[in-house]
């Protein structure tokens, strides 16, 4: 055992703070800050004052002028020099570094190419090629995945020993995700959204192709030829929509979705939705789900998320097995052909995505750092 007073988290890229490895990081910041140690952020592009107003101590490194791989590697070498500077009592990576007490991987790169592309991942992949190194070197003490599906590909592609891994869900915001957040009367106001019209969320950070956007909208033109309740579909994240826009123009649908590219204050657009979607090819974690389940909405999505592990009682029937048109649209009907049913899941989904909300979380990364000898 012994009693840390440094520690030092890797995060190649904390420029942006809203997206789901840096508000990680963050929350490691203020969890270790709490507790009275110095917490110490480092990487090339940094928002020196969301650091600091997380508790912690922003290092920056230089930036390699050059993208890919070997940017990567002269980030290592950069983050070593710190280690060696700081000598911090504990290191965590984020998967950018080989070398760490604790490994954070976030993402079946693998595994997520395989099923989206439909092949495997190219050698001179940069990011696969990294992690492919992390993972078969082992030079942590602790794998930290965000799922038992990720747990098991990384035992299995790997060779990872059972016992270094250790499943941590992440964390969402009860505070700020929870029935009573967002403002539902206004949103659909501002949207132009009518009191009768049934609302699809298909809320992200982007990627459409990962999270099959492409099934919604066949779903949805299924479902609009076998049910009579009229329905809108909310489209957020950034990315490319072209091909899906000419798709849903091609169907006659423009006028049932909604594009928004950016938005603020995510929480109003889950209030303004009745239903939460995201058939993803792959998520290995999904906090969106968790997310809309805390604001109270009823939830589909595939068995290939790492969030529906945590999807209990009568929403786990709306766990997509197939991920087909047919087994979408008869999902959805199901939903928007009956309020009672969408309310009553609701409700239910709230109660438990609470059990998995920042404080319980925090309280599992503590007894992680405990169990495996870090004490704090």
């Amino acid at each position: 055992m012994r009693s840390m007073s440094k520690v030092l988290i890797s995060q190649k890229d904390l420029h942006a703070t809203k997206s789901g490895v840096p508000r990680i990081v963050h929350q490691q910041l203020r969890f270790f800050s709490s507790q009275g140690h110095e917490a110490y952020a480092i990487a090339e592009r940094i928002d020196k004052q969301a650091v600091h107003a997380s508790g912690g101590m922003p290092y920056k490194t230089f930036r390699w002028p050059i993208s890919g791989y070997y940017r990567r590697i002269n980030y290592q070498k950069r983050v070593a020099k710190a280690v060696k500077k700081l000598k911090p009592e504990l290191v965590i990576g984020h998967g950018d570094i080989v070398e760490q007490d604790i490994c954070y991987i976030h993402n079946c790169v693998h595994l997520a190419y395989r099923l989206i592309n439909g092949k495997d991942i190219p050698d001179d992949h940069e990011v696969g090629r990294i992690h492919a190194e992390i993972l078969t070197k082992q030079k942590f003490k602790v794998l930290v995945c965000n799922s038992q599906m990720m747990k098991n590909d990384l035992m299995d592609r790997f060779g990872v020993p059972e016992a270094m891994i250790e499943v941590l869900y992440p964390m969402y915001s009860s505070e700020k995700f929870n029935p009573e957040s967002g403002n539902r009367e206004g949103k659909r106001a501002e949207l132009g959204l009518k009191n009768e019209e049934v609302v699809i969320g298909f809320i992200t950070s982007g990627n459409f192709k990962k999270r099959n956007l492409s099934l919604v909208i066949e779903a949805v033109s299924k479902l609009k030829k076998i049910s009579s309740v009229p329905i809108k579909v909310l489209v957020a994240g950034k990315d490319k929509t072209e091909k899906y826009q000419e798709r849903i123009d091609a169907l006659e649908m423009a006028q049932d979705f909604i594009f928004l590219p950016s938005i603020d204050r995510v929480e109003d657009y889950y209030a303004a939705s009745d239903i939460f979607v995201l058939p993803a090819h792959i998520e290995e974690f999904g906090l969106s789900i968790m997310e809309a389940m805390g604001c109270g909405k009823a939830v589909i999505t595939t068995n290939m998320t790492g969030a529906s592990e945590l999807i209990e009682g009568e929403s786990r029937n709306f766990i997509l097995k197939e991920s087909s048109v047919d087994e979408l649209s008869t999902k959805l009907q199901q939903l928007v052909e009956s309020p009672e049913l969408v309310s009553s899941l609701g409700i239910f989904n709230s109660k438990v995505a609470i059990k998995h909300s920042r404080i319980s979380k925090e309280r599992d990364f503590g007894h992680l750092l405990t169990k495996r000898g870090f004490r704090f």
